[in-house]
């Protein structure tokens, strides 16, 4: 009766307090008026312990998760110890330096330890950024000699979708061991640290290796972290997970619109936009009739194979790839690279006068979004009609 009372009060709590927060669109005076007084008659009701649980709840409402992502964070929550302004300040982070500072707070407040790190910027086989909650950030020539010698990495490459890394499981026990290694030698006796737990975000869909790894450290001379502590830094997994899937998807969403401009100031006749992993985004029907042409060689078939995935030719496929590692390059070289745009050219196959060009649009910050990929297509000869509602204009 407890829950349900509960999730009564928040049903009904809701609306105000997401607009409170958070929402910054209009609502109707009426509509208002009524989400206030029965926010007012409840809350009257509860006690500060009762508030304090309809503010956590509240928290995760509010940051425009699907519902499945919601209730995934509901659960994580109650068996957290976070308590409900560490939610607020997570879930209302408007970026990634944001989001850092709160899951800071999140993660020292949920074990004993004496600082914590975030590693960040990804380039596929690695993280080139970090910073921890002591206020250092670490050069660039550190960060390439962490991820050669961090046993942490070939673990994560191996058990796509890992959460937790401990050093109990994956350093050497005995410290005369330890001390003779590299890593330690180089890294654990630089930074300050013997004992740490690191929670690995893999994003939404996974990614081939981790875009995100929080982790918390204890000193020379203290104890390791128990398997309840372990256990309670894992609960808090889903929470950071949420709130760093949701940051990605607004960034996502913000580079897509990039690269839907780029098409319309270039008069694209066929377009289409695919995400780092080659998932069809958006695309207008002139390039859904030209792919199928080119994959047909001349005769059009449906632009989706029997799984119902959009199929672009090997060919394209593979200068996607090229794009894509001349980004990672890039990042290799300066992580804080952003807006980066690099043309293939003109591509052509066997069919007459059927051409193809490739961009690659990338975030205009260095936060955690993959580039994306825009696709033209044209048709210099007769064969496919080009109507004006087929345009990129009225897509958008």
């Amino acid at each position: 009766m407890v829950r349900a009372a509960m999730r009564s009060a928040v049903s009904a709590a809701m609306a105000l307090t997401v607009l409170m927060a958070s929402l910054k669109r209009p609502a109707p005076r009426s509509r208002l008026a009524q989400w206030r007084a029965q926010a007012e008659r409840l809350m009257s009701a509860f006690s500060w312990a009762w508030q304090h649980e309809v503010y956590r709840l509240q928290a995760i409402r509010s940051s425009y998760l699907s519902n499945s992502t919601m209730n995934k964070a509901l659960r994580a929550s109650e068996r957290s110890s976070v308590t409900a302004l560490q939610l607020l300040e997570l879930f209302a982070a408007e970026d990634l330096d944001a989001i850092i500072d709160a899951a800071f707070h999140v993660l020292a407040a949920t074990v004993p330890c004496d600082f914590v790190s975030a590693f960040f910027r990804s380039t596929g086989d690695g993280l080139l950024k970090q910073r921890d909650s002591l206020g250092r950030e670490s050069g660039l020539e550190f960060m390439h000699r962490y991820m050669a010698l961090t046993p942490a990495l070939p673990v994560a490459l191996v058990n796509p979708g890992i959460k937790v890394l401990t050093t109990r499981r994956h350093l050497p026990r005995a410290d005369r061991e330890l001390y003779r290694t590299p890593f330690y030698r180089e890294i654990m006796q630089k930074e300050g640290w013997r004992h740490g737990v690191a929670l690995c975000f893999w994003g939404e869909p996974r990614a081939d290796s981790p875009v995100f790894v929080a982790t918390v450290y204890r000193g020379e001379g203290q104890s390791d972290f128990s398997e309840t502590e372990v256990a309670n830094l894992e609960s808090t997994h889903p929470l950071i997970d949420c709130a760093l899937n949701r940051l990605r998807e607004r960034e996502a969403a913000t580079t897509v619109r990039d690269a839907m401009a780029m098409t319309v100031r270039e008069g694209t006749r066929g377009f289409a936009i695919r995400d780092a992993n080659l998932r069809l985004v958006q695309a207008n029907p002139v390039a859904l009739r030209l792919c199928a042409a080119w994959v047909g060689q001349g005769n059009v078939m449906p632009a989706a194979d029997p799984s119902g995935a959009w199929r672009l030719p090997l060919a394209l496929e593979e200068v996607c790839h090229e794009l894509h590692q001349d980004w990672q390059s890039v990042l290799r070289a300066d992580p804080d690279t952003a807006g980066f745009r690099r043309h293939s050219g003109v591509l052509r196959c066997q069919v007459p006068g059927l051409s193809a060009s490739i961009a690659i649009a990338c975030p205009n910050t260095a936060g955690l979004t993959e580039p994306t990929f825009v696709l033209e297509f044209d048709r210099c000869v007769h064969g496919v009609p080009l109507e004006t509602a087929d345009v990129a204009a009225p897509v958008l």
